[in-house]
């Protein structure tokens, strides 16, 4: 089963045992919405900031009452209830002269609409309580020279060079072939999975393993080298860190099946 959060709520981390497969079965059905709060949940830079947001939220409450008898206009009018335009840079949220309210910023600095639900909650895409922004596509890479910062260590991604002083038909076609060659070789191997929800359900339920085991948590049974090592696979807690730390905002791109 799934482990409830301590109080104060934001402080636990641990959202089931690393070590029983079966408090992972919920895996099975969760959609790529539900995949990337997931990961984001398990972020300690969004834990601390939903904590600090949360105290401060139940600050103004305590001035300014709940609704439906929340003096709303006075609550506008205290800093603590805003941050500047120039913090919010994501956009999209309504500006009240030159005011965001912190709710809508905290939704925008992590790629969500809607209140910023608490780390705890099990499935706030499913009730209601969030929905993802909307991407702009992915423009085209340029890698410079001696850049390979992009390539890192993933075996899902390759790059090909072009000499634009030639024509490039004939480069394209070429380059074409050998991707292709290559993908078929790397899903061979188990390099690389399909991308797609249900292709990648296993790996990901292996990375949130691999994040609840490192967590904090004294009452954490499992050491993260016994899962890593099960495994045998070093770049599996890199993609787990990747997906946890803005990678989650990929997955809502990807097909479901």
């Amino acid at each position: 089963m799934r482990r409830a959060f301590d109080e104060p709520r934001y402080t636990a981390i641990l959202m089931s045992d690393p070590t029983h497969p079966r408090d992972y079965a919920f895996t099975a059905g969760l959609s790529r919405e539900q995949w990337a709060w997931e990961f984001l949940r398990r972020n300690p830079d969004y834990r601390r900031d939903w904590a600090a947001f949360d105290a401060t939220w139940r600050d103004l409450e305590a001035v300014y009452g709940r609704p439906p008898n929340r003096d709303f206009t006075a609550w506008k009018q205290d800093p603590r209830a805003w941050v500047h335009v120039s913090e919010c840079p994501e956009g999209e949220c309504r500006v009240d002269q030159d005011k965001v309210l912190i709710e809508c910023a905290l939704g925008a600095r992590w790629g969500f609409h809607k209140f910023p639900p608490d780390p705890a909650d099990d499935d706030p895409v499913g009730g209601g309580r969030l929905s993802w922004r909307e991407r702009p596509a992915d423009q085209a890479l340029e890698l410079g020279p001696g850049d390979s910062a992009w390539l890192g260590a993933d075996p899902g991604r390759v790059a090909l060079g072009f000499d634009l002083r030639l024509p490039l038909r004939d480069q394209i076609e070429q380059a074409k072939r050998h991707l292709q060659m290559v993908q078929r070789r790397r899903m061979r191997d188990g390099s690389v999975v399909p991308a797609s929800v249900a292709g990648l359900r296993d790996c990901w339920t292996r990375c949130l393993r691999l994040l609840d085991a490192e967590s904090p948590d004294p009452a954490a049974p499992a050491p993260l080298e016994e899962l890593a090592g099960e495994w045998s696979a070093a770049w599996l807690l890199a993609e787990a860190h990747r997906l946890r730390d803005g990678g989650y905002l990929d997955i809502l791109r990807l097909p479901e099946a």
